[in-house]
């Protein structure tokens, strides 16, 4: 106990394995601390292994009790207060089995991960595709450069996914006139021009009009153990070679113009109409009739009528005239019109479309359409008739008026406001097929009840002459009555099932017939659909008029 030194590295020793680090615990001068042991094997040749706290406890205890004994010559002893431990690592993959990562711990004072290590581990885990050989040469590098512990994780392998095809795509490469009326003119301002929609766009021969990017067959992937990931093909649709048009000679995804004409779309292709182009419809052309597609570039004049087995566009302006079309109707500007007498429903202006009618406003004229009916800015006082929706509506949805006249349509109705403060009375009704649904409706519920009252009688009467004595009268009868039960189980079939089509087409009017106004309503609206009306007789907010458990009902609308 006298000869006491100080704690050094000679008292530092590897256990016989050389896995451990063992201290030997000696009389020392000092206390000896955590920081002393601590201190010790930082400046020691074992830097580099991983400390044992629990070892170095035990140490320090060890001194504590070695400077405490009263044994003369007290027994010396070794603790393990640190380990070498080598490099480890694992390989992990993720559940669609397209990349595997292996995670590095690095080595304290002992071996550094091998290529070979890897590689079998890999092996063992059936990775055999999309390996990242550069990746593993760096981990191994990583495990024999960075510091003791610290972890490190990379891609070792990845697999490739696969590439699905895509579908045939058309690009037009014309601006139709649909699409040229749905974009008024934007002015240096940056204010809208609604009616300035520029010039009609015409195509000449030759003119490219759709062109077709083929599909792509695409290609299988392999997930990193080796499996085939099957691909979808893209679907192939052909250039569709509308009326006037033809495949390019020079090019075979390429759709162009065989006449001059206007270009209208189809599914995937296009066909340009043989169009009559006229400056304007007055005095001095006289009334246009032509089998094909009209284009007016300027306006129809009062009293001037204009008729085409095609589609009609106007430029300009329609007034206090007759325009009649076997396809659509697009008015540029204004379809204009005034009563024939005052207070009557005979307007100077009529447009008859078996298509679309479509127009930036309209005011006291008479609208048919054997679709819909689609107005930017202001329906006033105007008498509709069409089989689809009425739209009142600009492109932002935030103007648009309906006011005075009478609506019908077997579809919706859609503005922003419905009324004035006013009160000019409007009128809509929701045509469709309703009340005559209603009606079948009940219609086979009757006949349903009578065939099952029908049928209890014949089953009871069954029953009479199965108590009847054997004989052939017997059997005659209760055949008979056989028979005659399953015509009335068929026919209850047929009943039910047509009962069941008709509350579906109930449904689907329903879904469908609805009055909306965006912004607000007014006062004097009367909207009916069958036998159901609504007449508004206060100021509203956004609303909704649909039927709801049959009854004509308003609510708050809400996109």
């Amino acid at each position: 106990m006298n000869n006491k030194q100080p704690l050094s590295v000679n008292s530092l020793r590897l256990s016989a394995d050389k896995k451990q680090l063992l201290l030997l615990i000696t009389p020392v001068q000092e206390e000896v601390t955590i920081q002393h042991i601590t201190d010790l094997i930082q400046h020691s040749e074992y830097v580099n292994l991983k400390i044992n706290p629990k070892g170095v406890k035990e140490a320090i205890q060890g001194f504590n009790n070695l400077k405490s004994s009263k044994s003369a010559t007290p027994e010396l002893d070794s603790i393990a207060i640190a380990d070498r431990i080598h490099a480890k690592f694992s390989i992990t993959i993720d559940p669609l089995k397209m990349t595997a990562k292996a995670l590095l711990t690095n080595a304290y004072g002992g071996l550094p991960i091998t290529l070979d290590a890897l590689k079998n581990k890999m092996d063992e885990l059936d990775i055999t595709e999309g390996i990242i050989t550069k990746n593993l040469l760096l981990l191994v590098k990583t495990s024999k450069q960075v510091s003791p512990g610290s972890t490190h994780q990379v891609v070792v392998a990845q697999g490739t996914a696969a590439i699905h095809g895509t579908d045939a795509l058309f690009e037009c490469l014309v601006e139709t006139p649909k699409q040229r009326q749905l974009r008024p003119k934007i002015n240096e301002d940056g204010t809208v021009d609604m009616r300035d929609l520029g010039q009609l766009n015409t195509v000449k021969i030759d003119t490219p009009l759709m062109r077709k990017t083929p599909c792509s067959e695409g290609s299988d992937g392999i997930n990193i153990l080796g499996e085939v990931l099957p691909h979808t093909s893209g679907k192939d649709f052909s250039l569709e070679v509308g009326e006037n048009t033809k495949i390019s000679e020079q090019d075979e995804n390429l759709l162009v113009a065989t006449l001059p004409g206007i270009p209208k779309m189809l599914n995937n292709g296009m066909k340009v109409d043989d169009v009559l182009v006229v400056k304007n419809v007055d005095v001095g052309s006289g009334h246009v009739e032509y089998e094909g597609d009209i284009v007016i570039e300027g306006d129809v004049c009062s009293g001037m009528k204009v008729k085409a087995s095609g589609d009609i566009s106007i430029s300009g302006f329609v007034e206090s005239a007759h325009i009649e079309c076997e396809g659509n109707l697009i008015v540029s500007k204004g379809i204009i019109g005034h009563q024939i007498e005052e207070g009557g429903n005979n307007y100077s202006c009529i447009v008859n479309s078996k298509g679309n009618v479509s127009a930036n406003f309209s005011q006291y004229s008479k609208i048919i359409a054997g679709g819909g009916v689609h107005i930017k800015t202001q329906l006033l006082h105007c008498n509709v008739s069409c089989k689809d929706d009425i739209i009142v509506l600009d492109t932002s949805g935030m103007r648009g008026t309906i006011l005075g006249g009478s609506l019908e349509t077997t579809a919706g109705v859609f503005t922003a406001s419905i009324g004035a403060i006013s009160g000019s009375k409007t009128c809509i009704h929701l045509a469709g097929d309703y009340a005559h649904l209603m009606e079948n409706k009940a219609q086979i519920r009757q006949t349903i009840q009578a065939e099952k009252e029908k049928l209890e009688s014949l089953i009871e009467a069954q029953a009479k002459v199965k108590l009847l004595p054997n004989s052939e009268k017997k059997q005659t009868l209760d055949i008979r009555l056989t028979l005659t039960i399953e015509e009335v189980e068929h026919h209850l079939v047929e009943l039910n099932k047509n009962l069941e089509d008709k509350i579906n087409m109930i449904k689907e009017y329903l879904k469908d017939a609805k009055v909306v106004a965006q912004k607000e309503m007014f006062n004097s609206v009367n909207i009916d659909i069958g036998k159901q009306t609504f007449s508004s007789n206060r100021k509203y907010g956004p609303t909704t008029i649909s039927l709801i458990d049959h009854k004509l009902t308003a609510k708050p609308f809400t996109k």
